[in-house]
């Protein structure tokens, strides 16, 4: 990870903090009765290559994520290499853990992603796995962490990325 790709990042989740954040929010507070998020897919960072794609990935979603109940997800956002992706998937959420006061929770799931895999090759649909770490933030923002590891099996490889997704809470 180099200097420049840290600095951005602090700033952003810095900013999203400051723009969202409680400061006297508490953890019991964190029981949302309405689990519904408008999602706001933000950058992604790739750990191979990083400078032949777009860390910037804007897109627009909708998220259902019950705690302990089979939620969804659907969605848009424009890929590291430009196309316009598409998404839908489901997904499980554990209850909020101890760790940071109650404001960490997990989300596992698969979701079916057309999207441009290589550069200039045409579009796929693929299912793919879906990990989340998602930090609340205060009463009404979350950030989402996900991403999927590199992959390298038979003819497929895939790079290392990570990306991140702000939601606010309906």
């Amino acid at each position: 990870m180099n200097d420049k790709f840290r600095f951005h990042l602090a700033m952003c989740l810095g900013a999203l903090a400051l723009l969202f954040g409680s400061a006297n929010a508490q953890a019991e507070d964190y029981s949302y009765k309405n689990d519904s998020y408008v999602v706001f897919n933000t950058f992604a960072y790739h750990f191979k290559n990083a400078d032949k794609r777009n860390a910037v990935t804007p897109g627009i979603g909708f998220e259902y994520s019950p705690t302990q109940k089979l939620g969804f997800h659907v969605g848009t956002a424009r890929d590291s290499f430009g196309y316009q992706a598409k998404y839908f998937g489901l997904n499980y959420a554990t209850p909020r853990y101890a760790a940071l006061g109650g404001r960490v929770r997990f989300i596992v799931g698969a979701t079916i992603l057309n999207k441009q895999y290589h550069p200039n090759s045409e579009a796929e649909t693929k299912v793919v796995p879906l990990p989340v770490v998602e930090f609340t933030l205060s009463e009404r923002a979350v950030l989402n962490v996900s991403g999927s590891p590199e992959i390298d099996f038979g003819e497929q490889h895939n790079n290392a990325v990570v990306f991140f997704q702000f939601k606010l809470n309906m």
